[in-house]
């Protein structure tokens, strides 16, 4: 009995992605190393630029970590773009894997890629050795293009792609694989934004991000001890 054929795969967002926010994102060519790349940023926005964390492949081996960056344009209509680096070292193990024996042992070191169309590589990509991956995303009460703008400048034109993620995805063999890799990262970026952003105002706070009963005075409802501190006045831009 023939096999079914089977069907070509389907853009298929997930139902919060974009309804908030609008995304883009682009894939660009730098010699800089990530520290050197992020400072450029900074230099050339004129604004901080900061190192959050990294986007971990656990499924694929336990060591690998692609850092991250970010640079804030408004804290209103949420605007940020984020610095994913698209390649590191990949581990011994991995290397292993791809040698042959005969041939010897290593003598270079091999890269990992999140997205790339040949060697070690997370999703297939048809636009190939990208070193960094530029992800904005911006509140849908702010206008995206004012801040998609930047975004040449930044890689000194040495743009491989950029379009919003669906529309990247559209383009590739295996798109619903790259839509669903690149909502992943983005969710993956934004939940380190806020814990960066946590860890920031807890510094200020001294690490105390509530206040004890014992300092309100007489209340006619009592506080919890472990309250945390909501106040919007804790995060504002010339503090």
């Amino acid at each position: 009995m023939p096999s079914k054929k089977k069907s070509a795969d389907q853009v298929i967002s997930l139902d919060s992605f974009g309804s908030a926010k609008d995304y883009w994102i682009c894939w660009v060519k730098s010699p800089l190393t990530p520290l050197s790349f992020a400072k450029k940023v900074q230099t050339l926005l004129k604004q901080p630029c900061a190192y959050i964390g990294g986007i971990g492949l656990p499924d694929v081996h336990e060591s690998l970590n692609f850092p991250m960056f970010l640079t804030s344009f408004s804290n209103e209509y949420d605007a940020n773009l984020v610095i994913l680096a698209n390649r590191v070292t990949a581990p011994m193990e991995l290397s292993m894997e791809q040698q042959n024996y005969l041939l010897g042992g290593l003598l270079f070191e091999d890269e990992y890629f999140l997205f790339n169309n040949q060697g070690l590589r997370k999703v297939n990509f048809s636009f190939p050795q990208a070193d960094y991956i530029l992800m904005l995303s911006v509140d849908k009460q702010a206008d995206m293009e004012d801040y998609v703008q930047l975004l040449p400048v930044l890689a000194d034109n040495r743009i491989l792609c950029q379009d919003t993620p669906r529309n990247i995805a559209q383009g590739q063999k295996k798109s619903k694989q790259v839509l669903d890799f690149i909502q992943y990262m983005f969710y993956e970026s934004e939940a380190a934004v806020k814990d960066y952003r946590r860890r920031k105002l807890f510094q200020k706070l001294h690490h105390k991000m509530s206040v004890s009963s014992s300092n309100c005075g007489d209340l006619r409802f009592p506080l919890e001890d472990n309250r945390m501190i909501t106040s919007a006045l804790l995060r504002r831009e010339d503090y």
